[in-house]
Parts: C-alpha cells; structure tokens; sequence
C-alpha cells in the first residue's frame, strides 16, 4: 500500500511519495496503476493505491486485508517519514505511528502497528513552519533529485518485495544492501 491522498492536487507533494513508489513499482511489474487494489496476475497478492484521504487510508487497507489475508511481514506500507533526511529509503517492521495519520488510522483500523513499512525521508519542516503545510507542499527543487531517486529505489524494492517473499525489503537495522534473509518465510500478500 503507497500511502497518499487521490485528488490531483496532491500528487507531486511530500506526503504522496508512498502512492508515487507503488504507482511506479506497478508500472515496472507491467500492469495498470489506478486508484484501489491492483491485483498481481497469477499470485493471491495486489498493491494498493490511495482511494480517498490520507487520514482514510485504513479503509483500504482494510479491504487488501479481507481480500489477500497477509500476515504481518506480507503487508508493506509504504509512506513518506518527516524523521528520515530527504531521500533516505528505510525499511522498519512494525512501530508506532509517528504523528503520520495514515498510519494512525490503518493502525486503529488493524488493531496493531505489527506490518511491515517502507519509509521515504522528506525531512523535518524549517522552523516555525507547520507541518500539514510542509507535507503537503511540493518539492523545493533542490529536493527533487534525491526524491526522485528515493522512489526508483523504493520502487526496486516493493517489486522485489512482491516478486521474492523471502527476500527482505533491507536488513533488520533498515539499511539497504540488497543481502537475502537467512531463511524463508512463507507469506501471503
């Protein structure tokens, strides 16, 4: 799941980085993105794109989990994080919501924070700004090269997350160095 909001206007800004990786991780796995659950042809798997607001993301969420019944490590969210430097691309397996109301509401949704995350650093707002507006906002342009290369990463890895259950999407401390967890786990997406 990329977390974002759908409405037009938010496409190119901070907080709809995760729908611009899943959006770009669909269209290297050759199918069609669009809003909602984008099933993987011949697997019980799909990714998901934002349907409605980002403070609604649960209900989608929701709605994959009825559908492909994912255990804890086969549900990735993907989401931009104000915690990481821009660009930075980190993997983190369950936590708390950090302020994001996406998370928040998939977790009050789910009932746990126990998935998997996939998170993309936008970097904290400069002081005195606030920070809806900051996330909300579009890139400053000296941001718009490591974003852009956070998402190709970012994409790389949800590719290889749906391809290669047993591939990790990093390690354990989030770094990303492409190794092969020790042992597989079987998952569904």
């Amino acid at each position: 799941m990329g977390l974002g909001n759908v409405e037009r206007q938010y496409t190119k800004t901070r907080h709809n980085l995760g729908a611009r990786a899943v959006t770009r991780a669909i269209e290297q796995l050759g199918l069609r993105p669009g809003p909602g659950l984008v099933p993987v042809p011949m697997s019980r798997s799909g990714l998901v794109l934002p349907s409605g607001f980002m403070n609604d993301s649960g209900q989608i969420v929701m709605k994959a989990v009825e559908r492909w019944r994912p255990t804890p490590d086969g549900l990735l969210i993907v989401h931009d994080d104000l915690d990481l430097a821009v660009g930075d691309v980190r993997e983190r397996a369950g936590g708390g919501h950090g302020g994001h109301n996406g998370l928040r509401d998939i977790m009050a949704r789910l009932g746990t924070g126990d998935f998997q995350r996939l998170r993309i650093g936008i970097g904290r707002p400069s002081d005195g700004e606030d920070t809806a507006d900051y996330v909300l906002a579009t890139l400053r342009p000296e941001e718009r090269e490591p974003i852009e290369a956070a998402i190709a990463r970012a994409a790389e890895l949800i590719v290889r997350f749906i391809e290669t259950p047993a591939t990790p999407v990093a390690t354990a401390d989030g770094a990303l160095d492409g190794r092969s967890r020790p042992a597989a786990r079987p998952r569904a997406r």
